[in-house]
Parts: C-alpha cells; structure tokens; sequence
C-alpha cells in the first residue's frame, strides 16, 4: 500500500538530528562490535546469518502484528531487488573484510558511499544532471582511497592486507551507493516497516543457502557474545530503520551529514576498545574523503 502522506510530512530539526545521530552512531558502532566477535573466532558466515535471520524474523512479527496491509507484489519486486544492494551484498563485503583491515578504516570508507552514489544516479537515474562539481569530488575520494592501497595501510599494527580488505570494503561502499539510489527510487512510495521487511525474504533465503553450502556449524557464543550479537541487531535495526525514516523525509544533504558521524564513531571505538591505530595515512585518506564529501553536498547546500 502507497502511503505518500507520510513522505509529505517534514520532520523537526530535532527529529532530524536524532535521526542522523541514531543511524551515524549505530552504523559506526556495527562494524566494531562485528570485529570484535571475529576476533574472538566467530565465523563470519554463521555471524552473518544469525544476524539477518534475527532482524527477518524480528521485522516480520512486527510487519504481522501492527501492519493490516495486503500482500503487495510490486513492494516484494522493489524491496528484494535492493535488499540485495542494501543487506546481503553488503553483508558479506564487510564482514570478509573485516578480517584484513581495521573497523575504523572499514568505517572510514563506507563514509565515501555519497560520493560514489552520484555514479549510480547517473547510471539509474538518467534524467539527473550530474555537475563538473560532484565529478571532481569523486576523483577527490577515489584519491583518497588510492592512497590507502598505495601506502598500504590497514589501521591494524603491523597486521592485515589493505589488497584484499580494502577491495571487499570498496565493493560493498559501491553497494551502499547502489542501494540508497535504489532506495531514494522507491522506498518514498511505502512505510518504512513494510519497505524492511519486504527487503528480508529473498536475503534470508539466499543466505540460509550460503551458510548450508559452506558447510559451516553452530557456533556456541558466550554470556559477552551474545550481548555484543544482541546489541549488534539493534544497531542495523536502529540504523536501517533512522535512515530509510529519514532518506524519505528530508534533502540528500542532510542524509549526507549521516556519513560524516560514521567514522568519527567508528574510528574512535575502535582505537579504544579494539586497540587499533589512527595515523597519519588514515588522517591524509579522511581529509581526501571530508572534502569529497563537501563537493558533493556543495550544490544542495547552495540551493
């Protein structure tokens, strides 16, 4: 079921900035609570699969119980095609990556999707113009992120490989990018539950097919892991959830302000409870990035 009036209504500067807050903290704060089960010796497949079998099943209870829309085949079509960008993609990009470079640095790239996200609108969304400016602040961020395979830095101490990381991470930051046009496409049409949970099936589906492939077992998680898996569905919940609330409601300038929150939160937890290291190489790529980030967001904020 349609529901523009609820795309229609402009929400506070307050709610505005909760959003922002809830998605920037929760997304930053994932990837080091992922990290850090993995380096406990989780597998990344069967943490990949609890989580988004727990945030499925979580969203269809909610969808069963306070939703009385009606199957809508044309939502399923829409969603599942950018569940796919937006969830399973990304998934496995990240969490593989994870294994090579630091949460910070894996944080720290996803805050370029904005940048890469104006190829996509020129690639989907054809009747966009695209300014010399946005080109210019995609060579900027790719410059960065160049210089980080260049110097080959992994926010790790002396241990990981930017080469197979960095390339997991910079697939799935083309995904994000994929997916937030996708969803500035369809997802104004539909409730943010409905559009959530109709991402869902086809992702479990493909996933419980992943994790019966592999081959891979149960793994028994303590008292300390279970609360970290725990919190870790209510981050992507929260920070699902604020986004596609906000990507509805707002500019794309102020959705943007999301991916410069990302970072600072993900860098900083990860220097303090992971131990990894902040330098120069990850400050010379975050200046690349920032300013990426302000061309692209220039020409709204002029207008």
């Amino acid at each position: 079921m349609i529901n523009n009036n609820q795309t229609n209504n402009r929400p506070s500067l307050f709610q505005t900035i909760g959003a922002v807050l809830t998605a920037g903290v929760m997304w930053g704060s994932a990837n080091v609570i992922i990290r850090s089960l993995l380096i406990e010796g989780l597998n990344e497949i069967f943490l990949v699969t609890a989580r988004v079998s727990i945030i499925g099943t979580l969203l269809f209870f909610y969808y069963v119980i306070f939703n009385k829309e009606k199957f809508n085949k044309q939502l399923l079509k829409e969603a599942s095609f950018t569940g796919l960008a937006s969830i399973f993609f990304v998934s496995w990009a990240f969490i593989f990556s994870l294994q090579y470079i630091s949460s910070g640095l894996v944080t720290l790239l996803i805050s370029s999707a904005p940048i890469f996200t104006v190829m996509w609108v020129k690639l989907i969304l054809k009747e966009e113009k695209i300014s010399k400016l946005k080109y210019l602040s995609v060579f900027i961020g790719f410059s960065g992120i160049a210089y980080l395979f260049i110097s080959q830095e992994t926010g790790l101490l002396n241990q990981g490989n930017i080469f197979l990381g960095g390339t997991l991470a910079f697939l799935g930051v083309q995904c994000i990018a994929l997916a937030t046009v996708l969803n500035r496409k369809f997802a104004p049409k539909y409730k943010v539950s409905s559009w959530l949970t109709y991402q869902y099936p086809l992702v479990i589906i493909l996933t419980f097919l992943t994790y019966l492939i592999s081959g891979v077992g149960i793994d028994i998680l303590n008292v300390s892991q279970l609360i970290r898996l725990g919190a870790l569905v209510i981050c992507n919940l929260g920070a699902f959830l604020s986004f596609t609330w906000l990507i509805q409601r707002v500019s794309a300038l102020q959705v943007a302000t999301i991916d410069y929150l990302v970072p600072v939160v993900g860098v900083t937890a990860g220097v303090i409870f992971l131990g990894e290291t902040f330098n120069k190489n990850l400050l010379i790529c975050s200046i690349f990035i920032f300013v990426s980030l302000l061309l692209t967001t220039k020409d709204e904020f002029s207008n």
